[in-house]
């Protein structure tokens, strides 16, 4: 009886031991994939099609594509990826974090370039933007032929139609201001890299976009956004009105938050895909004669 509970004992340890290395092997693998998952998603190569109707449009501009894309930062973009869409565009609008501090500036140079080869394009600066240098930014963007809106505006033509593009610089407080400046009748599309600066904006405006907080990045699925500060939560990413209320008659237009085509700190993602804008203006059905 002795000998056979020794053995029973002796059988039993080391096939515990065998479990335990199973699982703590299936743990590792299990790391490795969700880590190579959001390596992935951080780099796939992702444009949303999207039409959205906007107040004032003129009829001119009706299917008029716009390519927009925000926070870049050190993620390089392939020829292969765009150059398709040299015919299909309109006009590139870049809503800011084309760089970081310490960035490799060849880098930013090249994505400028491919960009406003694409299509006429127009930027305004991002926080990062900012700390990362705006002098070798501003070189790069006269050198490239990206036009930079730093608290001006662009005006789009169509025929004798007209839409005026107005840039926002990163926490500048000219935004009313500028939009003051323009006809209630014009068509008004605002680039302001900051969601929560954008909502502050009081003028009516048609369409807003912007981006900074790349969907929170990392999006724990029952949880959300985690890591993106509680007030940009409720507008991590996506489409939002920007009526103030129920009562609110002046804003009909929309904003767009975009999830970013870069990353920031870590190179990976959750639950949150890279992304960049193909999207087709279009005129209010009850605008349309």
């Amino acid at each position: 009886m002795v000998g056979n509970k020794r053995s029973t004992s002796f059988e039993y340890f080391p096939s515990l031991a065998m479990v335990i290395l199973a699982w703590f092997v299936a743990v590792i693998l299990a790391g490795i994939a969700l880590l190579i998952h959001m390596w992935r998603e951080a780099h796939v190569h992702h444009i949303v099609s999207e039409e959205v109707d906007v107040p004032n449009l003129p009829s001119s501009f009706d299917g008029s594509k716009i390519l927009y894309l925000s926070d870049i930062h050190k993620r390089k973009l392939k020829k292969n990826d765009l150059e398709h869409l040299r015919s299909r565009v309109d006009w590139v609008i870049i809503g800011g974090d084309v760089a970081e501090k310490g960035i490799s500036w060849p880098i930013v140079r090249h994505n400028m370039s491919l960009l406003s080869y694409i299509a006429p394009a127009f930027a305004v600066y991002g926080n990062h933007d900012k700390r990362a240098g705006t002098v070798h930014l501003e070189s790069i963007f006269r050198d490239t032929g990206v036009q930079l809106l730093k608290d001006s505006i662009a005006y789009l033509r169509k025929g004798k139609s007209k839409l005026c593009l107005v840039g926002v610089d990163y926490r500048s407080r000219r935004g009313d201001s500028l939009l003051a400046e323009l006809d209630t009748k014009d068509c008004k599309i605002a680039i302001v890299h900051d969601p929560l600066e954008a909502l502050h904006l009081n003028a009516p405006v048609d369409l807003i976009l912007s981006g900074h907080t790349h969907g929170g990045q990392l999006v724990f699925p029952g949880f959300g956004p985690v890591f993106l500060n509680k007030a940009y939560r409720t507008v991590s990413s996506g489409w939002f009105s920007l009526k103030k209320d129920g009562n609110d008659t002046e804003q009909e237009g929309k904003m767009l938050v975009s999830k970013g085509y870069g990353t920031n700190h870590l190179p990976l993602r959750l639950c949150c895909p890279a992304e960049m804008h193909l999207i087709t203006l279009r005129v209010l059905s009850s605008e349309k004669p």
